[in-house]
């Protein structure tokens, strides 16, 4: 039964034990709440407590930093990569950026590198500086021999290497840059890269420039393609890789085994301003090539020329546009594309 107050409410009274029951629930639940919230502000507190000791770890100890995000980056590489040599230490990206839009056919392209001084034969035609290349090494008995004669007559030179070469005597690539010389991409195996695929070609530059790198410190920016053949695959690859290209004005043919007396003649004969001489420090006997070296030397000091590594030759080049460009040069030594050329051919 209900009971009507002064204002006509109708309240409902209810039993005292009720009423009890309802109020211990009130407290309890608040209890609860209040033991939630305690708990929730106790693991915030921990969990940033955590995270600036973990803060000050690192910015202690940076090496700390370098090792986690090397480990995290190794865990994400693909799997082909044990068939393929480690990555090197340092960046693997060149200083010089890619010529950007790049020409599809052949002759725009050494036209469009040569505009940007990244397609050589030779350097400056009015500067008496010459710079000594040499192919196809490390050699373990031939490359030591040749580093010893430059030694001797303070000459820096460039050695363009191959990659597996590299791979094999370290130590001798590691002594050519330690003498001052420059350190040059020849390709992995030494192919004739216009018969490659673009994949191909890429494998074979690429995985000689980590070798170097992984041998000198320093990423070769100069690219020689072996037997001085290319295509428009092979020169855009290279301008990706942003890579100079660099061919020669100057050889003996010094593979052929000709003769001392016939390698000083021949490279005497074709020396001048700006020439890029080629010889070969590996890839069969140079014997002949060690023993007419001095000679050459000498010869064309005595004719008033300097010798100089292919980066000063690099430096000493005027900028000039594409159109005043000097006629494309085609090595006379390319061989014939027929395979029984190909095969009794030497390498270059």
């Amino acid at each position: 039964m209900g009971l009507e107050n002064i204002d006509g409410e109708v309240y409902f009274p209810r039993r005292a034990g009720a009423k009890i029951s309802r109020t211990s629930l009130v407290i309890t639940l608040c209890a609860i709440l209040g033991l939630l919230g305690s708990l929730m502000l106790t693991m915030t507190e921990n969990y940033n407590s955590v995270q600036q000791s973990a803060t000050v770890i690192t910015a202690n100890t940076p090496e700390l930093a370098t090792t986690n995000t090397t480990s995290l980056t190794t865990s994400t590489t693909s799997p082909t990569n044990e068939a393929t040599p480690a990555a090197p230490k340092s960046s693997p990206m060149n200083l010089q950026s890619p010529i950007l839009p790049f020409p599809t056919l052949l002759w725009e392209q050494i036209a469009a590198l040569q505009s940007h001084n990244r397609f050589l034969y030779t350097g400056n035609r009015y500067l008496p500086k010459i710079a000594l290349t040499f192919d196809d090494g490390p050699n373990p008995y031939y490359t030591p021999q040749v580093l010893a004669v430059l030694q001797r007559y303070g000459v820096k030179a460039t050695f363009f290497c191959i990659g597996r070469q590299v791979a094999s005597y370290p130590d001798l690539v590691k002594q050519e840059y330690a003498d001052g010389n420059l350190v040059g991409n020849h390709s992995w195996s030494h192919p004739n890269l216009a018969l490659l695929s673009s994949d191909e070609i890429d494998s074979q530059i690429n995985l000689t420039s980590n070798a170097i790198q992984q041998v000198i410190g320093v990423r070769p920016t100069l690219f020689r393609p072996p037997y001085g053949v290319v295509n428009a695959r092979v020169l855009s690859k290279a301008n990706l890789l942003g890579l100079t290209t660099i061919i020669w004005s100057d050889e003996a043919r010094d593979w052929t085994t000709p003769g001392t007396s016939v390698i000083v003649s021949r490279i005497l004969s074709l020396a001048g301003d700006g020439a890029i001489i080629l010889m070969h420090d590996g890839g069969g006997d140079r014997s002949q090539t060690v023993a007419a070296l001095p000679t050459i030397i000498t010869t064309l000091r005595l004719r008033g020329y300097q010798f100089v590594t292919l980066q000063q030759m690099l430096k000493d080049l005027p900028k000039r546009p594409a159109s005043t460009q000097a006629p494309i040069f085609v090595p006379t030594t390319i061989p014939s594309a027929s395979p029984a050329a190909w095969k009794s051919r030497k390498r270059n």
